[in-house]
Parts: C-alpha cells; sequence; structure tokens
C-alpha cells in the first residue's frame, strides 16, 4: 500500500514540475472597447514571439519581446474587422494558441420617447449617441398592428416629431426602437 501512495506523489510530483516549465498564456478583453490583454507568464528570460492570424490564417500582426520573463500587453482590435483571430505565442518551450471572438465596439446611444406637452397624439423621439447609430422605429396600435415603421441612420443628437393624429385617441401607442447592436426599447403610452 505504500509503494502506491509513493508511486502517486511521484507522479504529482512530476506532473507538477511538468506544468510549472509550461509558460502561461492569458487572453481577456480590456476594459477599453476593442483592446485584448495578453498575459504571459514563463519560467525564465527569453524571446517571446506574438502572432495575430484572421479567420483565413493570414498574419494581420507580429512582434517579438525580447529578454522576459513575464508581460501584460494590450492588442487593439479597433482596425481589423469584426470575426475571429488566433493568437499565438512562441518561446523556446513551443507555441500556445488562443482563439479571440472580436466584435466592433458598439455605440452607446440614449434614446428616448415621450409625449409632445399641450399637443394632442404627438410624440418625440430623441437619439444621442457618441458615433453613428442605425435605429429601426416601429409604431404599434393596441392590436399590434403596425402604424408606422422606418429605418433611420442617426450620427450625434437627433429628433424627431410623430403626428399620430389619425389613430383614435383612446387607444394605445406603442413605439418599438431598435439598434443596430441588437438593444430593443418598447414604450407604450
Amino acid at each position: 500500500m505504500n509503494s502506491k501512495i509513493i508511486s502517486l506523489v511521484i507522479v504529482s510530483v512530476l506532473s507538477v514540475s511538468a506544468f510549472a516549465k509550461t509558460p502561461l498564456l492569458s487572453v481577456a478583453p480590456s476594459t477599453t472597447a476593442s483592446v485584448y490583454d495578453v498575459s504571459y507568464m514563463g519560467t525564465e528570460a527569453g524571446n517571446v514571439k506574438v502572432s495575430i492570424y484572421n479567420s483565413s490564417n493570414v498574419l494581420v500582426f507580429t512582434e517579438t519581446i525580447n529578454g522576459v520573463t513575464s508581460f501584460k500587453r494590450p492588442y487593439n482590435f479597433s482596425n481589423l474587422s469584426q470575426g475571429e483571430y488566433t493568437i499565438v505565442l512562441e518561446d523556446k518551450n513551443g507555441k500556445q494558441v488562443q482563439n479571440v471572438s472580436y466584435r466592433m465596439n458598439t455605440v452607446n446611444s440614449f434614446i428616448h420617447v415621450s409625449e409632445v406637452a399641450n399637443a394632442e397624439n404627438k410624440y418625440i423621439l430623441n437619439v444621442t449617441n457618441d458615433g453613428t447609430e442605425s435605429v429601426y422605429v416601429k409604431i404599434l396600435n393596441s392590436d399590434n398592428e403596425v402604424l408606422h415603421e422606418q429605418h433611420l441612420k442617426v450620427t450625434g443628437t437627433f429628433g424627431l416629431v410623430y403626428n399620430l393624429s389619425q389613430v383614435k385617441p383612446s387607444s394605445e401607442v406603442t413605439f418599438e426602437i431598435t439598434t443596430s447592436n441588437g438593444n430593443v426599447q418598447r414604450m407604450t403610452f
């Protein structure tokens, strides 16, 4: 029985020492949009080559970092198309690969619909964003029938008044606003 325990301890020590020689690679989205932080922790100083490939296996970026044991570096994907990328780190111990699914950063938008004061059946749509946003507006009645729909491309600040005087005053009106990044807002009056 003691030989089994000793064998288990030897195998465990060998596994830990083999793992300790393998450099650690970590890729995580940064707090900054479109940036991924690549962290590397090796066992001894050396040169590390970082390569980034697109989904067609075309090299889009490469650099060699000399004489390091570890590093953490940001890599900015903002000039690349959205899609799948492979980050490859090579050092004297071999190669490590990590895949990244890059999606372009989204535009921050504020969208608000309200009734126009002192005007019956008039509503104002306000959109404010920090870029350009595609906005799809759908107006529905209480039976969920589409009264109006339109696509808008909004850059910066935008306002539009909708005159729904053809709709019965007693019926509900719902604005359904969908942005290009998939956010949906519904407001019922």
